[in-house]
């Protein structure tokens, strides 16, 4: 993976650590740091939305301490400003404390919004609903838990406000760790995150309440960075993957995807992986069928070849026919419709075993129960693409908590079953088995619907067929996946209306927009560098 093209994405830690070293080790008064966070997220809201009315809601750390200054800043250019604070002035120590009475000596006295019980102030509802713009400075990035009291109701109070909402570095509720929320979360119309993106910012739920996410500069030197086990993916960071059609290639030089799935009733799921298989660049596509399965061919490019079976069902008289199938292809994609009868999966664990590059999707995945160790002597590259309830049935775990915790539970599947897992939804991640974890900005709601993981499985397993290794082959084709949803949205379908064969006539188009490099890949990706 070309990381040095893709966005470093930060806990709540790494960033400490930096400040710490721009603060401590090179010497920046953590006073000019707020100075420029603040100065910068005021630039961007101006700009943006050329308010005449602002309210900035300031908790009782540094946020708030940069909601100050963005306060100071709109002031100073002609917006009419009204500061919430969360608590009494007394409680507010150091930097934001310094920045309130800069506000008070320029006339501008900040009002406690809210009784220790959490009740606001009428009047503090009313500016709300006028303002054109409410900023949340309320927490930032080292917010863990629970909102509560006076921070709850701000929080609902902001949520209720037909206003722009702009949240400073962080929706204040989420965690930045790994998006978590356990309680009231500001739901962003935009997020100005602070020198870096971080990991909150995407990782879903909470990277659901960040909005549009745009990095602005602080002042903090390169020298003072981290390294990042998550990333973002960017086009820029996946553009050298594309393994091209030369002049000279024919359909088996550039790869051979092998679909075994399609049971009785099921044979749509297996055709539609095979076909977006194709249509993600393999050149020669087999899809299996046991007998019994009445002969449906949807896509006359893909070859389907009968193999044993009772009734439509796959069954170990398969095993040699599908065995034989598996070792003449470049890469397989084991599941999608393949039924979850008892010898079907016995069937799934024997063929796991082929030294064969192998993506698992829905019955293949049902097939190894809650047992993802089973995978783990495998050497060639494997790919699981698990949605959280199947994650959540290989980790014998709630598909509840599957969601509550994403990325922890993607990154634990992989390590486990020592192979690349794509965990499916908002913000698509993909996790490796060294634990680095890669998050997908492509792809919209349009998606929650039948059959299109299924294309997903066959965009991924293309990459497998061409040679890539297994998280980059993850990673491309996951990208292409959501790509391909986004382009048929904006041209064709709308989110409402996408269905899985939309997606197959826009992967072709999704490829080229990454081949060619093309600068509104940026909008596809919801996250803007700023300064």
């Amino acid at each position: 993976m070309y990381e040095s093209l893709l966005m470093p994405l930060y806990t709540a830690d790494a960033m400490r650590q930096i400040d710490l070293t721009a603060i401590q080790g090179v010497g920046i008064p953590g006073s000019h740091l707020m100075e420029r966070a603040g100065a910068a997220v005021a630039v961007e809201i101006l700009e943006r939305y050329e308010p005449e009315e602002a309210v900035v809601f300031c908790g009782k750390g540094n946020n708030g301490g940069d909601g100050f200054v963005v306060a100071r800043e709109l002031f100073n250019a002609g917006v009419e400003v009204t500061v919430v604070t969360l608590a009494p002035h007394e409680e507010y120590k150091g930097e934001a404390r310094l920045n309130l009475e800069i506000l008070q000596r320029l006339g501008i006295e900040p009002r406690v919004g809210f009784t220790s019980s959490g009740e606001a102030e009428p009047g503090i509802v009313t500016v709300t609903e006028m303002a054109d713009v409410v900023v949340d400075a309320i927490f930032g990035t080292g917010f863990t838990g629970a909102a509560k009291g006076p921070a709850a109701a701000a929080i609902e109070l902001i949520n209720d406000a037909a206003a722009e909402v702009v949240s400073v570095d962080i929706a204040s509720g989420v965690g930045a760790d790994a998006g978590a929320v356990h309680g009231p979360a500001v739901a962003a119309d935009l997020t100005i995150a602070l020198h870096a993106a971080k990991v909150g910012h995407f990782v879903t739920p909470g990277g659901a309440f960040s909005g549009e996410v745009v990095v602005v500069p602080i002042g903090i030197p390169a020298l003072c960075e981290r390294e990042s086990d998550v990333w973002l993916l960017t086009a820029t960071g996946l553009q050298p993957l594309v393994v091209e059609k030369g002049a000279l290639d024919h359909k088996r030089s550039v790869g051979t995807v092998l679909v075994v799935g399609g049971a009785a009733g099921m044979t749509g799921a297996a055709h539609m992986a095979a076909m977006a298989a194709l249509r993600a660049g393999a050149g020669l596509v087999h899809c299996t069928a046991p007998e019994g399965v009445e002969q449906v061919k949807p896509y006359a490019e893909v070859i389907t070849v009968r193999v044993p079976g009772v009734a439509g069902a796959y069954t170990m008289a398969s095993r040699a026919a599908v065995a034989a199938e598996v070792a003449a292809f470049g890469a397989v994609a084991l599941g999608p419709g393949m039924g979850r009868a008892d010898e079907t999966q016995l069937l799934v664990r024997e063929l796991i075993e082929a030294d064969t590059p192998l993506l698992l999707d829905a019955d293949g995945l049902y097939a190894l129960g809650g047992r993802p160790e089973l995978l783990a002597g495998r050497a060639a590259p494997t790919v699981l693409t698990p949605h959280e309830g199947e994650l959540g049935r290989l980790l014998e775990r709630p598909a509840v908590e599957i969601a509550a915790h994403r990325l922890d539970n993607a990154r634990a599947a992989a390590q486990r079953a020592d192979a690349t897992v794509v965990l499916k939804g908002e913000a698509t991640i993909v996790a490796d088995p060294s634990g680095v974890v890669y998050i997908v900005p492509t792809g919209n709601p349009g998606l929650a619907t039948p059959g299109t993981g299924d294309v997903l499985s066959g965009a991924i397993v293309a990459q497998l067929a061409k040679g890539l290794g297994a998280t980059d082959a993850a990673c491309l084709g996951a990208y292409l996946h959501g790509l391909a949803a986004d382009l048929a949205a904006d041209r064709e379908t709308g989110t409402e209306g996408l269905v899985a064969g939309d997606l197959l006539r826009y992967l072709p188009p999704a490829i080229e927009r990454l081949k060619s490099g093309d600068e509104d890949d940026e909008e596809d990706e919801e996250v803007h560098y700023h300064g």
